[in-house]
């Protein structure tokens, strides 16, 4: 079938789910050599991706995983999924995450093993002195907080990862590779780096039938609702997208530069955190966090508005509750 969908790709059509499905099963389960598999991924990148083809292998790659299950509700849960790594900010996501735990949501991350040193969050875990990253239900039962990495022995990783790393452009492995959602979240924020495909990723949500995700992307490929700008946002709600725009001052917040939250390192990142859960950073910092917390607490239901959120956030930070939830995290293991 690969071949097959090669020559339809080459000549610019675009490939049904089936299709997409049966050449992603010859790929997981090692069934085609990594000459064909980087000419069809070379071959649809050129073509250029469609919702269809990229859902198809969304779902085809979880299928190659083994089911992954959770005591908590998926309502209850959330994910943000970011696609980009070229940002050199402070793990704003980490932060997010602490505030939403003090909530009452279980928030989730994964990664596949490869990825793992590139994965801020699980390096600022790790400096925390949390070194298991194994999967298992009692984590989610202590705080409400597990970041989890896929073992190497994965039909997914084993027959993807050597592609992959010769690869020199974005395909559509990478994305299929943050939209696993290996414990079926309902609640995502999903951070693009360009706005012209934050539309795109919310039909793609719908798709695949997640109606609670809202995706985002601030100015200069930012991943995250931005305090220097605006925020373009596209909302999937009961099978509908709605897109509006955000900017700090429309949500009370102040505007400023990037270059405000900025670091340097991993432990210069995990500072500034410390310094705003301790009440000691009240500018960029902490206006960034306060909005994106917001934004993921609206999305999980979790605030009637995002207004709303923001009220909420500010009174876990500012009553030292987030502090609290960092301690208890870094204790616990």
């Amino acid at each position: 079938m690969i071949k097959e969908a090669i020559d339809r790709l080459v000549v610019g059509y675009d490939l049904s789910s089936t299709d997409v499905r049966e050449v992603f099963d010859e790929i997981l389960f090692g069934l085609a050599d990594e000459i064909l598999v980087s000419s069809f991924l070379t071959a649809l990148k050129i073509k250029g991706e469609t919702v269809e083809e990229i859902v198809a292998s969304i779902l085809s790659s979880r299928d190659s995983f083994k089911p992954f299950y959770s005591s908590c509700s998926k309502d209850d849960m959330f994910e943000n999924v970011l696609f980009s790594d070229s940002f050199d900010c402070f793990d704003i996501s980490f932060a997010v995450d602490i505030i939403l735990s003090a909530c009452g949501l279980n928030v989730t991350k994964y990664s596949l093993f490869s990825d793992f040193k590139n994965n801020q969050s699980l390096q600022t875990l790790k400096l925390l002195g949390v070194d298991n990253f194994e999967y298992s239900e009692s984590d989610f039962e202590k705080l409400g907080f597990s970041y989890f990495v896929f073992p190497s022995c994965e039909n997914y990783i084993k027959y993807t990862r050597n592609i992959l790393r010769v690869l020199s452009f974005y395909s559509i492995l990478n994305i299929t590779d943050k939209m696993l959602n290996p414990l079926g979240v309902k609640n995502q924020v999903i951070g693009v780096a360009k706005k012209e495909l934050v539309e795109k990723y919310a039909n793609i949500s719908l798709r695949l039938n997640n109606s609670n995700t809202l995706v985002l992307s601030g100015v200069n490929n930012f991943p995250f609702a931005s305090i220097e700008g605006e925020t373009f946002v596209a909302e999937a709600w009961k099978n509908k997208i709605f897109t509006y725009v955000i900017t700090p001052e429309l949500v009370g917040l102040k505007e400023a530069s990037f270059d405000e939250i900025k670091c340097d390192n991993i432990e210069h990142s995990l500072e500034i955190i410390k310094n705003v859960f301790d009440n000691k950073i009240l500018n960029a910092p902490y206006d960034i966090i306060i909005l994106n917390s917001a934004l993921s607490l609206y999305i999980s239901k979790k605030a009637d508005s995002i207004m709303d959120g923001i009220l909420i956030s500010k009174k876990i930070v500012d009553s030292g509750l987030a502090k609290e939830k960092l301690n208890q995290l870094a204790k616990i293991y």
